[in-house]
């Protein structure tokens, strides 16, 4: 029974690496790319920090309801926390990667108070995303 949960949480974190790789590949013509890695490289390492991050959201929802099965039905507090724990630490590693140069956004990045709008909601919109497509899958027939 233990491992059918972690079995779960696996698909679901796997569903966020995913969504991540879609967006970073698709959002990266928004950035000039000061690391030095080389692109695929670096936004598959992006999509796999995202997806851990999303994982932590998602433990840290986990401890709240005290169980993984909330995620068969999410609380309307439980999007809360996907959302503002999302932008919470998406502005945060967004001011300290423009603060110490790793990358700066072109012209075509719409910004909020200098963050880039792209960024902020990319976290909780994949993760709310792939709590969606997980439930889908999981739970359709059941």
């Amino acid at each position: 029974m233990v491992y059918k949960k972690y079995k779960k949480f696996l698909l679901i974190v796997s569903f966020s690496f995913i969504l991540n790789l879609i967006w970073e590949f698709s959002h990266f013509v928004l950035y000039i790319d000061l690391s030095g890695i080389p692109k695929n490289l670096h936004l598959i390492q992006a999509s796999f920090m995202d997806m851990l991050i999303i994982s932590a959201i998602f433990l840290i929802i986990s401890l709240k309801n005290k169980n993984l099965n909330w995620t068969k039905k999410p609380k309307r507090i439980d999007y809360l926390i996907i959302v503002v724990l999302g932008i919470i630490v998406a502005g945060g590693i967004e001011l300290w990667a423009l603060s110490v140069g790793r990358w700066m956004y072109k012209d075509l990045m719409p910004t909020v108070f200098g963050i880039g709008l792209s960024p902020l909601i990319q976290l909780f919109s994949t993760g709310i995303l792939s709590l969606i497509i997980f439930r889908i899958i999981l739970y359709k027939n059941r």
